[in-house]
């Protein structure tokens, strides 16, 4: 942990250094980032020894497991950390620190931080605590203060709340489909196109077929390629290529 206070520490320390030397702010202005940064440093520092010491009981328990290993001062540890790391820019650094990538096809902005918090302890509590990473989004989603973390979370039992955040995703994800959308016989030109994917042998039939028809008018085509068959994977796709084409 003290390598991951260090770097947060220095980079900290630097940014104020440089920034008073050019622009000549005041002593107030220091010491309200170093208040700031104190903050956070205290935040991780927490949430760390949080998870550590849930890990602790959980091995000397585990004969003893049984679901009463208690999760809920942990999560809500990493909720302020992750909301005091967010306000201060500092996300992708401290995920580069604790070695978490983050893949093109996560979801869910608060699972790496989960997975930060958590890739050094017992597999059993790693894989507990990270359910939580949905519960957490959607208290972001609302708006939840970090103190008001706790009680919010008794109010929001983690089936629900996950059922609801993947409700709330797919409305948002709807709404971007509908935003991209382009009428074809207007705008022909801001059709989006998708790259074809290569030919999976042996899914003819169960994925959709991109075809390039010949342009001198022979109505001769050849196949590009196989798309999935997932109509969510399909949206994805198309999604990316709107994206692109804008």
């Amino acid at each position: 942990m003290s390598n991951v206070m260090m770097g947060f520490s220095e980079s900290t320390q630097h940014d104020g250094d440089s920034t008073y030397a050019d622009n000549g702010r005041t002593d107030a202005h220091n010491n309200e980032n170093v208040a700031g940064s104190n903050k956070l440093m205290l935040a991780i520092a927490e949430a760390d020894n949080a998870i550590h010491r849930c890990n602790d009981r959980l091995l000397s328990e585990v004969e003893k497991l049984g679901g009463t290993i208690p999760t809920a001062g942990v999560v809500a540890g990493i909720y302020t950390a992750y909301c005091a790391i967010e306000a201060a820019g500092r996300r992708e650094q401290f995920l580069a620190e604790r070695g978490i990538k983050i893949h093109g096809n996560t979801q869910n902005e608060c699972y790496p931080i989960f997975r930060a918090f958590t890739k050094k302890v017992h597999s059993w509590l790693r894989d507990r605590v990270c359910k939580y990473a949905t519960v957490a989004a959607l208290a972001r989603h609302e708006g939840v203060l970090p103190h008001d973390f706790p009680g919010w979370l008794k109010d929001h039992p983690i089936e629900e709340a996950c059922e609801e955040y993947r409700r709330i995703k797919a409305e948002l994800e709807e709404a971007k489909r509908r935003a991209f959308m382009v009428d074809a016989s207007k705008y022909p030109e801001k059709v989006p196109t998708i790259q074809a994917t290569p030919v999976t042998h042996g899914h003819i039939g169960l994925k959709l077929g991109v075809l390039e028809f010949a342009k001198d008018g022979s109505g001769e085509f050849r196949l590009l390629g196989i798309l999935p068959h997932e109509r969510n994977a399909v949206m994805r796709m198309v999604m990316t290529a709107a994206r692109n084409a804008t």
